[in-house]
């Protein structure tokens, strides 16, 4: 998806092989048809790939995760339009449910409309799969990608064909089977889909889970998991990240630990969310010989969403910081989440309300005007600072900044 949108913001991309990097243009994280034929590894360095001859035309791109972002939101909205129901799976794949079939190609009409009006609003690819259940549909799904089709609907396929498509899909790719479950299944003589899809039921479900069990019986063709349920709310929220150069003073990681902790405050209060525990961490390279880490917890009472208080709270493992040792990492974790206001303090704080119309206020000049132009402390008007994450190959804001736009002629 990285790649595609790249493409909608530079056409002459189109065809050439392209990759996506993680931050600090560490590796590939993202790679077109054309670079995966070139032998460019899932996670392989950068610096891997711009050395070796052959891979001289290889694009990389910084990871631009405003347009991501932007692209994603368009991309579930647009499927919105033409869907009975939708339920958002990731940053760039839906379930949708379709009508049952009433004449011949009813569903496959209705889901290739959806990828005509989502190829032409958004400018994205796609491939669908469309199935009697939401596991068979993401076995069509990968069928499609792995052939090149834009879709593949096997509510269509005699019950045989459907079989032998389950026999030859490796059960390590069934939706939601890792390595280890893989393992595990393959100690029961379950090696494909269609061995899963014909065990014993109550056996997956005693040795491993219920989830285990209802995938079993979607890829035996019946629905355990319905379209558009409302997913519970998240348990905890974490924003770490790869310096782009070294810190070793507290003054500077006093302000590296600011940006962070006002960064997690923004998306508690965009969630409705507040926190009750903060673990705050920094640590050094892992290749060092002298790897320094240290973390600390600090009690939210009562729960909180304030980027003052998340802020302030964010500052306690600065006395455990080595004065002079390079860090190169931090991250904060927010637990404990629950509504906000769902849990009423008897101790309350005459600022209080001042402090939430004020974050309110910082949201909404950042959302219109860039979130570079105000913050909190020492995150505000800041401009870059040398421990930014480095993105040198970062592609323009063509639809999410008003100087970038792209330009139509």
């Amino acid at each position: 998806m990285y790649v595609s949108v790249e493409r909608v913001l530079d056409p002459t991309l189109r065809g050439a092989p392209t990759i996506v990097l993680s931050n600090n243009d560490g590796c590939a994280v993202a790679r077109s048809d054309e670079a995966k034929a070139l032998g460019i590894a899932m996670g392989q360095p950068w610096f891997e790939i711009r050395e070796r001859p052959h891979l001289a035309a290889v694009v990389a791109r910084s990871s631009n995760y405003e347009e991501y972002g932007a692209f994603s939101s368009r991309f579930h909205e647009t499927v919105a339009t033409l869907a009975s129901s939708t339920e958002v799976y990731s940053v760039d794949e839906a379930f949708v449910g379709l009508p049952r079939r009433s004449s011949t190609g009813d569903q496959a009409e209705t889901a290739a409309a959806i990828q005509d009006r989502v190829g032409r609003w958004t400018g994205l690819p796609t491939s669908a799969g469309v199935g009697p259940t939401k596991t068979l549909a993401k076995v069509a799904q990968r069928h499609a990608k792995s052939i090149s089709a834009p879709m593949v609907d096997l509510t269509t396929w005699p019950h045989d064909q459907v079989g032998e498509l389950l026999a030859a899909t490796p059960v390590s790719e069934v939706w939601g089977i890792g390595s280890r479950l893989t393992q595990g299944l393959a100690g029961l003589g379950i090696h494909t889909a269609a061995d899963l899809a014909y065990a014993d039921a109550g056996v997956l479900r005693r040795r491993w889970s219920v989830v285990l069990e209802r995938t079993a019986r979607e890829l035996a063709g019946v629905a355990c998991t319905p379209v558009g349920f409302t997913p519970k709310d998240r348990q905890q929220l974490m924003y770490s990240r790869m310096l782009g150069q070294p810190v070793s003073s507290r003054d500077e990681m006093r302000s590296v630990l600011a940006q962070y902790a006002a960064t997690a405050a923004r998306r508690l209060r965009a969630h409705g969310l507040e926190a009750a525990l903060m673990q705050v961490w920094i640590s050094s390279s892992r290749f060092r010989d002298d790897v320094a880490h240290h973390s600390t917890s600090v009690a939210l009472d009562p729960p909180t969403n304030d980027p003052m208080r998340v802020i302030s709270a964010s500052r306690a493992v600065l006395p455990k910081m080595r004065e002079g040792h390079p860090y190169n990492r931090a991250g904060i974790l927010l637990t404990g989440l629950g509504r906000a206001g769902a849990q009423p303090s008897l101790l309350v704080d005459p600022e209080d309300p001042t402090r939430q119309r004020l974050a309110a206020a910082v949201d909404a000049i950042a959302d219109r005007h860039g979130r570079e132009v105000i913050g909190w402390g020492p995150t505000g008007l800041r401009g870059s600072q040398r421990w930014d994450m480095r993105r040198e190959r970062l592609s323009a804001s063509r639809t999410t900044r008003w100087e970038q736009l792209l330009t139509v002629r």
